[in-house]
């Protein structure tokens, strides 16, 4: 490992129900590592980050922080900071030091030095987080995607048909494998959930050296309760952390789906399967039935949203992430707005300065300047 990154930060990404929540808790019992819950905050910001303008403007940078602070999301972390003392503490006026200070915030509350990142969704924000951190370190955790849906079919988030898990695992896993080949070696590592599971701690140490911290024996006897408590108050689709570690989810696809469900799932994602070791059970060869994709769009949307909305834990959940995702809706129209209004001041000034060339090759110092490089 470089000296670089034994400060570097850590992102940790992967399909939703592939392990990541289990990989953060292990490593936030870590004595000086916190990782808070998921933060959305490439996913949510990473495109827009350029509309707050130059953070060095005062108005920009406390806009910005206004904002992050106020984002529904982050204040699950309970900061309890003002926008004036984030700004007092911010070593770098920057992108990099507005997200940097945030988990550092975090941090200290929990009484450790060292932050990382746990958000699934940031498979597909790489570009970005490599761009405001290049030193950053990624671990990519990669599960059977039959197993995956095995699990997504049972819990009501995200798609639940066969055919749209196998191609959401599909599009997860290969985001990262296209862009690896983008990072330096020593910045990426892959891990497999299976092997997670099977050899806890030497898959554990492999991680902790790979970001620089030293391996804590007693680690694995902790409770994670802290975090753990938190994620089981959110969803009720985490009570599987109150199990211990354990190999019994491996294969579970093959008891929950039938043959013609495991050959879609195969013959959508076989490519991605291929890539990560994972043999197939059929010729994977299945071609969808216009019955089936009907069966799969009431499975996707009628029949998930209609549980949601008889459940109250579920009903709870749904009603916390739409006021999430209005949130999200409204800072993208302003971050349009506040692109509009800088790209028509551009515009106004770049016409004025065509205007005012235009009126000085018809004024007479122009013509009379012109004049004297003649004669001369």
């Amino acid at each position: 490992m470089k000296k670089d990154s034994l400060k570097a930060p850590f992102f940790i990404v992967g399909c939703p129900r592939s392990g990541t929540t289990l990989l953060q808790l292990i490593l936030d019992a870590h004595p000086n590592i916190a990782i808070p819950p998921e933060s959305h905050i490439f996913e949510r910001y990473g495109q827009i980050f350029d509309s707050y303008g130059d953070l060095k403007i005062p108005s920009n940078l406390e806009t910005f922080v206004k904002e992050i602070l106020s984002d529904k999301i982050i204040q699950q972390w309970k900061l309890s900071v003002s926008v004036e003392e984030f700004i007092d503490q911010l070593k770098e006026t920057s992108v990099r030091g507005v997200v940097s200070l945030l988990f550092e915030l975090f941090a200290r509350k929990e009484g450790k030095k060292r932050w990382g990142c746990k958000t699934p969704q940031h498979s597909f924000y790489l570009s970005e987080i490599k761009e405001y951190f290049p030193t950053a370190l990624i671990i990519h955790l990669v599960r059977d995607g039959r197993d995956v849906a095995e699990s997504l079919s049972r819990v009501y988030i995200g798609p639940q048909s066969i055919y749209s898990i196998a191609h959401r695992w599909r599009q997860y896993v290969l985001a990262f494998h296209q862009f690896k080949h983008r990072l330096h070696a020593d910045h990426y590592l892959e891990v497999k959930y299976e092997k997670l599971v099977g050899n806890p701690e030497k898959e554990i140490k492999r991680i902790f050296s790979f970001i620089g911290a030293e391996y804590d024996e007693n680690i694995l006897d902790n409770e994670f309760t802290a975090r753990k408590n938190f994620y089981l108050q959110m969803a009720p689709h985490f009570k599987t952390l109150n199990k211990s570690i354990s190999t019994k989810r491996i294969g579970v696809f093959q008891d929950r789906f039938s043959s013609r469900e495991i050959e879609i799932f195969e013959t959508i994602a076989g490519d991605a399967m291929d890539i990560y070791g994972y043999s197939k059970e059929t010729q994977a060869q299945a071609q969808v039935r216009p019955t089936e994709k009907i069966r799969f769009l009431f499975l996707d949307y009628y029949l998930r949203y209609q549980r949601k909305l008889v459940r109250k834990d579920l009903l709870n959940q749904s009603h916390r992430e739409l006021l999430e995702i209005v949130q999200y809706k409204i800072r993208k129209f302003k971050s349009i707005v506040r692109n509009g209004k800088r790209n028509m001041i551009s515009w106004l000034a770049q016409r004025n300065k065509s205007l005012n060339n235009i009126l000085y090759l018809c004024s007479p110092l122009f013509i009379f300047v012109q004049t004297i490089e003649v004669v001369g």
